[in-house]
């Protein structure tokens, strides 16, 4: 299994080998180790020392032993550097790395801390509030007090008043939720926060409550026989408050949670209930961020575990898909048809954790319900758009199946899983010369663009260190098919020309700029074929080689070059342990990079060569047979 597919995944992700050493690890691991990703799969720690579990993981504890993939255990760990967290994880085996054929077991961690500070959080404000709620009813104590002694204390009762109101305001507007009264009339209180016009929309001051909460007329109805109950406390408060509106619908879709506190003279009497909107909306959109990670990732663990019968039931999405398409291409679908087929549809995605496909038939089964009850003309369009929004979800799914399967998952037609060693020898065992082509085209030739892509991420990676711009690696001929087999060995080694195309040739930003060139490096690759043999072009457009240069080294190591000329010269860069560089990195300096490259194409008979002009760039170019057998030597292959 190629493990980048989980580079992109938001949540952290190991593959341990069966020492439960980490052998991978995306950026979200690394990140959660406060390491790189280059430093963890060069060291290779145990991913228990990484992390001292709190509690006991018998997955890790016996790894080899894992045959399926362990339910998810929730705990907490303590890092080396001290810190703390909480994660749930799960251990699965995965496929063997092809060129390690050594056991791998993936550990998908999902990160709880943020929830529980959210949590904690969310504690505190309500633990604001009830601060807030008995400075309220403290308030209202002294408000009662000042009111027996009314005529004698009116001018301190007034000041005090005028006092605690503007400290009370202060205290509210300086809080982030809405806070208002309101009585058993359900008319609200001059008391409320300013955040009342950012929660609920208006003032609430001296309005009714049901037009703050904007209310229809049958909800109104229900909440005023809500208030009676709980002002009579016909039942404990605690009881009825759960069966309060929970929610404010906010008409700029702001998620509003409802809480009610009552407010209660001395002698335990509800005099008013104290209403508490709450914006979390930042809280709902990432646990519903979080819900679709791991529904995202779920259903990537579904497409490798269940490969056959995800591209069953791609096959049959396809069929159900054009099933609805066609009932809906009339002005009266069969309902029972469409809605079998959606249901089918959805019940199938959910199934492989597909969720926003489910959510969208699930939308389309209510639509078509509107349109079973009312088949009018604009439910019908509703119906047809509604369809063609569950087929982009599909598409989309196909997307990322394709990313994870393969590109046989597009066409949903049925796979199975060959080694490359069988097709080998099955190619071998033709004799028919018409035959063989065909199946060396369509089984083991494979085009440049796929075989060559993943140099990429080297080109990019090597301009990132040097602090370089590069642009993306160009595959000039895209579309170039080839049967790479027998060049494992020298595409291997081609990491170093593409590296030493961004050290040693690509200038930095500024100097390309004061030589008139786009700051952005570019470097590229060409395949040809010439009769038998095999051409590939790897070509930069930096500073090129310069041969003084060479013939200096060359010198100062006792070599005499004086009869060479700078064509000659400039290929001495394949000797083995020659380099321009006086400093070992950790992209060059040991001068066995291009020398790599040489020993390759003259395995597999054939030979490399560089040209160069100065500031224009190098061509390293590599002559090797055409290939239609596997090499007889074992290592060329």
């Amino acid at each position: 299994m190629d493990l980048k597919i989980f580079d992109t995944l938001l949540e952290p992700a190991f593959a341990l080998d069966q020492e439960g050493r980490v052998r991978y690890c995306n950026e979200s691991a690394a990140l959660i180790c406060d390491q790189s990703v280059r430093k963890l799969a060069r060291s290779r720690p145990y991913l228990k020392e990484l992390f001292r579990f709190t509690e006991n993981i018998e997955a890790l504890n016996n790894i080899a032993s894992v045959r399926d993939a362990s339910p998810y255990q929730e705990t907490a760990f303590t890092m080396e550097d001290g810190r703390t967290g909480r994660v749930q994880l799960t251990l699965q085996p995965i496929d063997p790395d092809p060129e390690d054929a050594s056991p791998r077991w993936l550990v998908f961690f999902r990160d709880v801390t943020l929830e529980e500070t959210l949590q904690r959080k969310y504690r505190a404000e309500l633990e604001k509030k009830e601060d807030v709620i008995r400075a309220l009813e403290e308030a209202q104590r002294k408000l009662e007090d000042y009111s027996r002694n009314l005529e004698k204390r009116v001018a301190e009762r007034t000041a005090q008043l005028s006092a605690i109101n503007a400290q009370m305001k202060a205290l509210l507007d300086s809080l982030g939720q809405g806070f208002l009264i309101f009585d058993r009339e359900g008319r609200c209180l001059e008391i409320a926060s300013k955040a009342c016009e950012h929660i609920f929309e208006t003032d609430p001051r001296g309005q009714s409550i049901h037009a703050v909460l904007r209310q229809s007329e049958n909800e109104a109805k229900a909440f005023r026989r809500w208030m009676e109950t709980a002002f009579a406390e016909m039942l404990p408060f605690e009881d009825l408050a759960p069966l309060a509106p929970p929610r404010y619908e906010h008409g700029g879709g702001r998620s509003i949670d409802l809480g009610y506190f009552p407010l209660r003279e001395a002698d335990g009497v509800i005099t008013g209930l104290v209403l508490v909107g709450t914006d979390v909306t930042d809280l709902v959109r990432a646990q519903k961020q979080a819900e679709l990670e791991r529904a995202q990732s779920k259903m990537v663990l579904e497409l490798v575990r269940n490969r056959r019968q995800v591209l069953g039931f791609i096959r049959e999405a396809e069929a159900l898909i054009a099933e609805v398409r066609l009932q809906l291409q009339g002005a009266a679908p069969a309902f029972d048809i469409t809605f079998r087929a959606l249901h089918t549809l959805k019940g199938g995605a959910a199934s492989f954790s597909v969720q926003e496909l489910v959510d969208r038939i699930h939308e389309g089964e209510e639509v078509l319900g509107r349109w079973h009850e009312d088949p009018a003309p604009g439910n019908l369009e509703s119906l047809r758009r509604q369809t063609g929004r569950i087929e982009e979800s599909f598409a989309r799914f196909l997307e990322q199946t394709e990313a994870v399967l393969g590109a046989r998952a597009r066409d949903g037609g049925a796979t199975r899983e060959v080694k490359i060693d069988e097709l080998n020898r099955f190619y071998a065992g033709l004799n028919a010369p018409a035959l063989r082509d065909r199946f060396y085209e369509d089984f083991l030739a494979e085009k440049a663009a796929r075989v060559f892509a993943h140099f990429n991420d080297t080109v990019q990676t090597a301009a990132s260190q040097l602090g370089k711009v590069v642009l993306p690696l160009a595959i000039d001929t895209p579309d170039f098919a080839f049967w790479p087999e027998p060049y494992q060995r020298l595409i291997a080694s081609l990491v170093h020309a593409f590296r030493n195309a961004v050290d040693h040739g690509i200038e930095t930003p500024d100097l390309r700029e004061r030589r008139g060139k786009n700051p952005a490096g570019r470097v590229s690759l060409a395949l040809e074929r010439d009769g038998e043999r095999l051409l590939l072009r790897i070509r930069d457009d930096g500073g090129g080689i310069d041969p003084r240069e060479i013939r200096e080294r060359l010198t100062k190591k006792g070599l005499d070059v004086s009869a060479e000329s700078d064509a000659q010269v400039i290929q001495h860069v394949f000797d083995s342990e020659f380099s321009t560089r006086d400093r070992i990195t950790a992209l060059s300096g040991r001068g066995v990079g291009m020398d790599a490259i040489q020993a390759t194409a003259r395995e597999l008979g054939g030979r490399a060569w560089v040209s160069s002009i100065p500031g224009q760039g190098t061509v390293c170019t590599i002559d090797v047979p055409w290939l239609t057998e596997l090499p007889a030597h074992p290592h060329a292959a």
